[in-house]
């Protein structure tokens, strides 16, 4: 403890030894220099780091201005959905449709009313019901008359209706659940175990056609996606047919052969006209691609056969639903080459035979102008071609509908005139019997023969329309289970179609009433 210095208190006594002013004023002066010097450094390092701050905030914001002037242009959506464009780029390589200007489907005004004077005709709407440019009608009617049941909105109450009605009824309980018809397997879709199972097997290579003719036995009698009692099954159905449709060739389904064609016109019609009756935004690429697909396989300045690419080869019968395919896509305003008609028409010139006006199938075979339908060999004796008149009727039907109602009022101002009436009266002196066992039946023929007799009218379309009467009606099965309401498939093509192809075939046959407006009105 020696060691420690002693603590003098006296001198933590400050306020006996108080520096006068002038001492503090010396001693402040003599700190000033080194005070200023970092007053001048600290705002010298304040000055660079604000630069610093600024100059990073800078770098900063400059990423966003050039994100935001890399965003993409509205005008993209704008030129996919631009109409003018939903052809031509699919087409132009075509030779065909390089020649020819693809025309804007334009409405025209309705025709003046011709009348009815044998007081013939049940067509719903038919006072008003006229066409335009299109030909699939006008008016109040609408293109395609008043669908929804015989006399525009009725249903029921008469035979024909009621028959439309259990056939659809027996295609609903027969859809498979993805929405397809299933040619081959439609019974595995039977409501009554307790019954016989349905019989009458398809072929599966149809399916894709069987499922566009179900369909479109629904939408002609006014059910759509939307609306009326079996619109479940046309959204199913229309859904099915998107699902298999090839988005970059626009097929339908796959290649098949010889079917090919015949599904996939079948099936653009059903999308044609569920898209014309729903106006479905999600329809309208499918049925541009569906229709620069039927464009694209067309023999230049002539018609169509079995092949996707043009080949050279043609017949009546694929054309004649091609034609009906195009009409169809051309009221959902696809645009259509007026040179696509003009080439169907010349075909079916080509085949006609002047003296007969009988339209024949192809070249080659026995065919050729005038030449009889045709049959697969195993069906030549059972059903004999000569007992048909079917693509003269396909014929006289495509020519009915591709006529320029701008230029011609009535059957007779036709410059075919001559011919059309040959086929008409040529189609009367064969109308429908239901004789399995003479080899009379052909559902085909009938479907077209109907069309075109409606069209035509008259005492033609009288006749007609009793035999075609008589022949559904009462052979439509009406046996409780599995089987009521569909029609057996007999005729030469029953086998490939099956049951399915001969319930909606019959069912679109009885709505001729008001499935199409007529093109140049009642007779």
């Amino acid at each position: 403890m020696s060691d420690i210095e002693p603590v003098h208190l006296e001198s933590h006594r400050h306020w006996e030894h108080e520096a006068s002013f002038n001492e503090i004023l010396a001693e402040q002066l003599h700190k000033a220099p080194y005070l200023i010097a970092s007053v001048f450094l600290h705002a010298v390092i304040g000055f660079v780091v604000g630069g610093i701050m600024l100059l990073t905030q800078e770098d900063a914001s400059t990423p966003v201005i050039e994100m935001q002037a890399v965003d993409p242009p509205p005008e993209v959506e704008e030129e996919e959905e631009e109409p003018p464009e939903e052809v031509i780029e699919e087409v132009v390589e075509e030779p065909v449709l390089m020649e020819s200007e693809l025309e804007e489907t334009v409405e025209q005004e309705s025709l003046e009313e011709t009348g009815d004077p044998d007081f013939t005709s049940d067509a719903a709407f038919d006072n008003d019901a006229w066409n335009n440019a299109v030909g699939l009608g006008g008016g109040a009617g609408g293109k395609y008359g008043g669908r929804g049941g015989r006399g525009g909105g009725k249903r029921g109450g008469n035979p024909t209706e009621a028959a439309v009605l259990d056939a659809l009824k027996w295609l609903r309980d027969h859809q498979s659940t993805d929405g397809l018809w299933d040619c081959d397997e439609f019974m595995y879709q039977d409501k009554y175990p307790d019954q016989p199972p349905s019989d009458g097997a398809g072929g599966s290579a149809n399916d894709v056609g069987v499922t566009g003719l179900a369909l479109l036995a629904f939408l002609g009698n006014g059910h759509t996606m939307s609306k009326g009692a079996f619109s479940d099954q046309v959204k199913t159905g229309i859904g099915w047919l998107r699902s298999v449709q090839d988005m970059n060739s626009g097929l339908y389904g796959e290649e098949v052969g010889n079917p090919t064609l015949y599904n996939h016109s079948i099936a653009s019609m059903a999308m044609g006209e569920a898209y014309y009756f729903g106006k479905s935004p999600l329809l309208k690429r499918n049925l541009r691609k569906g229709a620069t697909l039927i464009l694209n396989s067309q023999n230049p300045y002539n018609a169509w056969r079995y092949s996707l690419e043009p080949d050279g080869a043609n017949d009546s019968s694929i054309t004649g639903w091609m034609v009906f395919a195009l009409k169809t896509a051309e009221d959902g305003k696809i645009t259509v080459p007026k040179s696509s008609y003009q080439g169907a028409l010349e075909w079916f010139k080509t085949m006609t035979d002047n003296g007969t006006g009988r339209t024949g199938y192809a070249f080659g075979n026995g065919g050729g102008p005038g030449g009889p339908p045709s049959r697969v060999k195993a069906y030549l004796e059972r059903f004999p071609p000569e007992k048909s008149e079917a693509l003269t009727a396909v014929s006289l039907l495509c020519r009915i509908f591709m006529t320029d109602v701008t230029k011609i009022k009535s059957f007779k101002d036709h410059e075919d005139y001559d011919i059309l009436k040959k086929q008409a009266d040529l189609l009367i002196s064969k109308p429908p019997v239901w004789d399995e066992e003479g080899g009379s039946c052909d559902m085909y023929y009938w479907y077209y023969g109907t069309f075109a007799m409606n069209q035509w009218g008259g005492k033609h379309w009288t006749n007609w329309k009793k035999s075609i009467e008589k022949a559904l009606l009462p052979n439509q099965r009406q046996d409780k289970g599995n089987f009521k309401g569909s029609w057996d498939p007999v005729g030469p093509w029953g086998e490939e179609g099956g049951r399915v192809y001969s319930t909606a075939t019959c069912a679109l046959i009885l709505e001729v009433y008001y499935r199409y407006a007529r093109v140049l009105g009642a007779r």
